[in-house]
């Protein structure tokens, strides 16, 4: 299925929501709702469902429960959400790896997620920041283009492992950039940034959440932000754009899908209610204190930004060969 007819199904899926959404999902929720996440407890995508969670059971007056199913790069928590009724009792908060990246990563994945996947929200959204160690001379990214090919061997970029957003993003700055990069996988990005600290390697892409206690701290310089407009986080540091270095963006996202075939009424139920969480006053500082912006998109305009990014990210993988471990 191509990302235009994954546009159309979702967009057939909701013309039925206007006349749904006025008398709601009859019935609906049945019963207790359960939000599959594929990262074990503690990271961001975690928190996320937790709050959620929260909001929508005194929203919805139900109990939300979080279940938290790691490994396989999310394919054992997204087999688990195929395996239950298409009714919009279980949902799944993902990271855009688990939600666009996969499909080119994996040579064989057990989920198609144009198929398998309706989108209801796009929650929240970080822009990936090019960080490098305190000691590191460069101020800016000319300097440390210029320090990484200078280097004996080149420079070094780390990232979270193979097909993350850091190595997506770290190979775009590589090819439009031409500075001598080799990559440098971890598995996740606590032990990465560990190493960046140590200056074990010379940069990384991550979302500002990950860095700015070392920020703070002064053992980290972010130099880039890789979005078209400035972190409001970081307000001082400038972007790539801004530096002369157009075209290398990435903003990490995290949604929240059902299984295909939840009746419109009741995708549409959750998705207001997803969107309406995320707005109040104590969410919203939360999560912009962590350094993330919270888009509050729907069903219709997530899953067009799903189909965009699936498209963008995988002509890269295509075109640099990168394949998963």
């Amino acid at each position: 299925m191509s990302g235009n007819s994954f546009v159309q199904r979702v967009g057939f899926s909701l013309f039925g929501m206007a006349l749904a959404i006025g008398a709601s999902a009859q019935g609906f929720p049945a019963r207790q709702i359960q939000i599959l996440v594929p990262f074990p407890p503690g990271g961001p995508t975690d928190v996320l469902a937790r709050v959620l969670a929260d909001k929508m059971g005194t929203s919805m007056n139900t109990t939300v429960v979080v279940d938290n199913r790691p490994g396989g790069a999310a394919q054992i928590a997204i087999n688990a959400l195929k395996l239950q009724p298409a009714d919009g009792h279980t949902l799944l908060i993902g990271d855009m790896g688990a939600l666009a990246i996969n499909q080119s990563l994996y040579a064989k994945l057990s989920y198609d997620t144009m198929k398998d996947l309706q989108p209801l929200a796009l929650l929240l959204s970080g822009p990936m920041v090019l960080t490098v160690p305190a000691a590191n001379p460069a101020k800016t990214v000319a300097e440390f283009i210029q320090f990484a090919n200078a280097k004996q061997g080149g420079g070094s970029y780390a990232s979270q492992g193979i097909g993350t957003g850091g190595h997506l993003v770290g190979e775009l700055f590589r090819l439009r950039t031409g500075a001598t990069l080799t990559h440098v996988p971890y598995k996740g990005g606590a032990p990465a940034g560990q190493d960046l600290v140590a200056g074990r390697v010379d940069m990384l892409f991550d979302v500002p959440f990950a860095f700015l206690p070392n920020i703070r701290e002064g053992k980290l310089r972010p130099i880039g932000v890789a979005t078209t407009q400035r972190a409001a986080s970081l307000p001082n540091v400038a972007t790539l754009e801004e530096q002369g270095y157009a075209g290398i963006t990435m903003a990490a996202w995290f949604g929240a899908v059902t299984r295909t075939g939840t009746p419109p009424a009741v995708v549409a139920k959750l998705s207001d209610e997803l969107v309406k969480a995320t707005r109040l006053p104590d969410v919203n500082k939360r999560f912009t204190d962590m350094g993330f912006d919270l888009p509050g998109q729907g069903a219709e305009a997530f899953g067009k930004h799903m189909a965009a990014e699936m498209q963008r990210w995988g002509d890269l993988i295509r075109t640099s060969g990168i394949k998963a471990e």
